[in-house]
């Protein structure tokens, strides 16, 4: 229970709220607070208290909205608070639109309804699920996503040693580059914060510009270097089918001279189908990848899959634990290789990161 000197130290200060769900919040949260550093006190909390509000202008709360009473005294007293829905769907790696459980959008919507009318909503387009919650309140709001009708549009994306996309909005067209970043996750996370930049009256071009320091989290499709003068295409933080296929895709799509290394470990949580799901993405592994290590009981379906699909077997390691990967992984590399390191959380696929990154 909030405290009555809390309360009032809020009142009086009335500090802007902004609340981050769904889904993508840890990296669009993370992206809002490095543009806004720039030009306000801000911080990124948990939970608001006394010290959060003496000392910032703006508190992003990250959250899962399991409840909306300790949000509303802040809601109602905050100086036109923000909430952004990032996306509750899966991403796809190959379209532009998808959708969520309709189920895991009731405390989004919660939230939303009991948000004064002078707030802003930031709503991702592309997720159908979330798109929805527009149409169902009566406040202000900007979207963004990969499609035509999103007030803020990614278009023109190409791959070199980052990201570079064109940003289209109100008939501007302004050039982003997010540096070391991949994947569609990033992408949203950026135009999360541009909309939010906007929807505080910051200058587009500025942002932008912002963007290109922006190194997001550990473990999210996050280029680093690595020993022997390679890289690591670092997916270590979680991984899902679409998430893992998406970064194999991309592990061909980036232009190196040295090999390109896959490292993935078990997906967990798929089911019945975790054999079937393993099996395709070893599929995609053939046509990404020189080289191929597994790690876990689940991703020798990977290797399967891959052998199946022409791998030579030769170009296969597997392995049931990670320190043995590691090593062996530490010892196969060469100068100038790509190695991506993907897998569930549960794999800790991080520790293969920390063995093979250059001090």
């Amino acid at each position: 229970m909030l405290n009555l000197l809390t309360k009032l130290i809020f009142f009086l200060k009335r500090p802007r709220i902004i609340i981050v769900v769904g889904r993508g919040r840890f990296c669009a949260t993370e992206a809002i607070f490095r543009v806004l550093e720039k030009y306000f006190k801000v911080a990124k909390i948990e939970k608001i208290d006394l010290k959060s509000i003496l000392r910032n202008e703006i508190l992003i709360l990250e959250s899962e909205i399991k409840k909306t009473k300790t949000f509303k005294f802040f809601v109602e007293k905050s100086k036109s608070p923000i909430l952004v829905a990032t996306h509750i769907g899966e991403i796809p790696p190959d379209r532009d639109f998808f959708a969520g459980e309709k189920e895991d959008v009731k405390g989004i919507l919660k939230l939303a309804k009991i948000l004064p009318e002078r707030s802003n909503l930031i709503l991702n387009f592309d997720d159908e699920t979330i798109r929805e919650i527009k149409d169902l309140t009566n406040l202000k709001t900007l979207t963004f996503g990969f499609q035509e009708e999103a007030d803020f549009q990614a278009t023109d994306i190409k791959l070199n040693t980052g990201t570079n996309f064109k940003l289209n909005y109100q008939r501007n067209i302004v050039p982003v580059w997010l540096d070391y970043l991949f994947g569609k996750e990033q992408i949203y996370s950026a135009l999360s914060a541009i909309s939010v930049g906007i929807s505080l009256n910051l200058n587009l071009v500025e942002i932008s510009q912002t963007l290109k320091f922006y190194k997001s989290l550990p473990g999210k499709m996050r280029l680093v270097k690595g020993v022997k003068n390679s890289l690591i295409l670092d997916d270590s933080e979680s991984a899902s089918v679409f998430s893992m296929v998406e970064a194999l895709e991309i592990l061909g799509k980036i232009a190196i001279d040295g090999r390109k290394i896959a490292v993935l470990g078990d997906i967990l949580g798929i089911g019945k189908y975790t054999i079937e799901a393993h099996e395709s993405i070893g599929e995609k592994v053939t046509k990404n990848a020189d080289l191929l290590f597994t790690v876990g009981s689940r991703a020798k379906f990977i290797a399967k899959g891959a052998i199946v699909k022409g791998m030579p077997k030769e170009k296969i390691f597997q392995f049931d634990k990670i320190e043995e990967a590691g090593i062996a992984i530490q010892g196969e590399l060469k100068e100038e290789d790509l190695i991506l390191v993907d897998g569930s959380t549960e794999m800790k696929m991080e520790k293969i990161v920390e063995e093979i990154k250059a001090l």
